[in-house]
């Protein structure tokens, strides 16, 4: 295995790593002592292991809010793909009913010449006898 010789608190930190995660480990070790940076003006204050706790502290609370983030996300994706598939559903019952109503009106419009067909018989019987009982 590798190692890796990191700078951290003016000290140099061996450290060992794979392959393939020489690149994330020197990110890491350069954000480490990014943020070091921000306690800087109390150099020579604070002792070393109670700047590291300070950091790990702040460290921690960060992976806290992006794991939540990343819960709130999960939780917003499922929400968002529920309401696509309702959505679907909701779609294709509307292509249904109105495949419904399309063969609902037709029937309606048959039925009504239907009856117009019954109701000029009716009419047509109805003139015949007037002219049975006038002769």
């Amino acid at each position: 295995m590798p190692v890796y010789k990191a700078v951290i608190l003016n000290k140099e930190v061996s450290l060992n790593y794979e392959v393939n995660q020489k690149d994330q480990l020197i990110e890491a070790v350069k954000a480490i002592n990014s943020k070091l940076q921000e306690y800087n003006y109390h150099n020579g204050k604070i002792s070393d292991s109670k700047l590291l706790s300070l950091l790990a502290i702040k460290l921690q609370a960060e992976i806290l809010d992006l794991k939540k983030r990343k819960s709130n996300e999960s939780n917003l994706e499922r929400k968002y793909e529920e309401s696509n598939a309702q959505n679907i559903n909701l779609n294709d019952t509307i292509y249904q009913l109105r495949k419904k109503n399309n063969l609902l009106q037709e029937e309606n419009k048959k039925i009504y010449e239907e009856l117009l067909n019954i109701q000029n018989q009716i009419d047509t019987i109805i003139k015949l006898i007037k002219k049975i009982y006038e002769e």
